[in-house]
């Protein structure tokens, strides 16, 4: 799933085609933390998302800790060592601690690099989002990309 559906992915903060995935549970989105993460992690987000796996990469350590940069989200952290075996459909369906049971801070939210992802992708994937109730800030596209909808090809 992705966008607003109970276990629905978004990608936020994007560096190129890197950022910080967020993950929605219990009505809210909330970080994901680094720990006992591996490549099948970010294989299974990136198909998850509708992007290419073979080049997919996860960024630890986020902002802190001397850590790849992931810039760090705010709110809850929903997930701790995801232990993704690279067989599972969606990031949901990964073992892990029960939600929102972690001993991690944001400075550890785990980062995501799918290829065509984020804003430097090829430019042959968009996103179209749908409507909130709630308002929206004055940032612009390039600190989120909502993944609030539909994913679809871009004719180009």
């Amino acid at each position: 799933p992705v966008g607003e559906v109970e276990g629905g992915l978004k990608l936020s903060a994007c560096d190129g085609e890197c950022c910080r995935l967020d993950i929605f549970h219990d009505g809210a989105f909330g970080s994901i933390c680094d720990d006992s993460v591996t490549q099948d992690t970010a294989e299974i987000a990136c198909r998850q998302l509708g992007f290419a796996t073979e080049g997919a990469s996860v960024q630890v350590g986020g902002a802190g800790y001397g850590g790849s940069g992931t810039t760090p989200g705010t709110g809850a952290i929903w997930l701790d060592e995801l232990r993704c075996a690279g067989t599972e459909e969606s990031i949901f369906d990964c073992p892990h601690n029960p939600w929102g049971n972690h001993n991690c801070i944001h400075a550890e939210d785990l980062g995501l690099c799918c290829p065509g992802g984020g804003e430097g992708g090829n430019g042959a994937w968009s996103w179209e989002s749908s409507s909130s109730s709630s308002s929206s800030s004055s940032s612009s596209s390039s600190s989120t990309t909502a993944l609030a909808g539909a994913l679809f090809l871009a004719a180009g």
